[in-house]
């Protein structure tokens, strides 16, 4: 669904993924650095390896950065570099669309028991071990999806007075529950090539 035009003196080659955990963010990544050749950068699995190092699971770690903004602003300012200096980016990431906003903003959206149901699936992926995120049922995966969810909410709208999940913010939304990643891409890259030359 495209919702509507930003009006920006300046539009980049850079494409922002956010939306829901299990939304498929980080396949979609994937999948459009192949379709277009660019770089890549994913706050979600650097998030995940700094939990990795010090030793948290990422439930854990989400906590201590819930009222430590420190880790936030490194990460952030990461961003801010990317849109500044950068062209030819996938960036995945809950707040790409705030620090790049001359990018072409998607929010990839996903009924919760859809997300969950993913997760479960994929809870042998190395990272997800490394993480610990690898819950033992659905049951216990749709209930850390839902305390990751208000994580992110509320520690978004106190650091940065944003409603990180409000599809407004966004170019393009897309419910990606009954479609598959590589029809998801295709969407994507559609509308983003009628948003460059719009």
């Amino acid at each position: 669904m495209l919702l509507y035009d930003h009006k920006i003196m300046v539009k980049t080659e850079i494409i922002t993924l956010g939306g829901l955990p299990g939304s498929g963010k980080s396949t979609v990544k994937r999948l459009l650095v192949e379709a277009l050749g660019y770089q890549s950068f994913s706050t979600g699995d650097y998030a995940r390896n700094l939990a990795v190092e010090r030793g948290l699971s990422l439930e854990e770690f989400n906590t201590l950065i819930a009222h430590d903004k420190s880790i936030d602003l490194h990460i952030d300012k990461e961003q801010t570099r990317i849109g500044r200096d950068e062209n030819h980016f996938i960036i995945d990431s809950i707040l790409g669309f705030h620090f790049i906003p001359h990018s072409f903003k998607v929010h990839l959206s996903v009924p919760i028991e859809v997300s969950a149901q993913r997760i479960f699936d994929d809870k042998h992926s190395a990272l997800r071990v490394a993480s610990h995120d690898s819950p033992d049922t659905y049951e216990a995966t749709l209930e850390k999806n839902r305390r990751r969810i208000e994580n992110h909410k509320m520690r978004y709208l106190e650091h940065y007075g944003i409603h990180i999940y409000d599809e407004t913010n966004f170019d393009l939304v897309i419910d990606t529950s009954a479609l598959t990643p590589l029809a998801v891409a295709v969407q994507v890259v559609d509308a983003y090539r009628k948003w460059l030359t719009g």
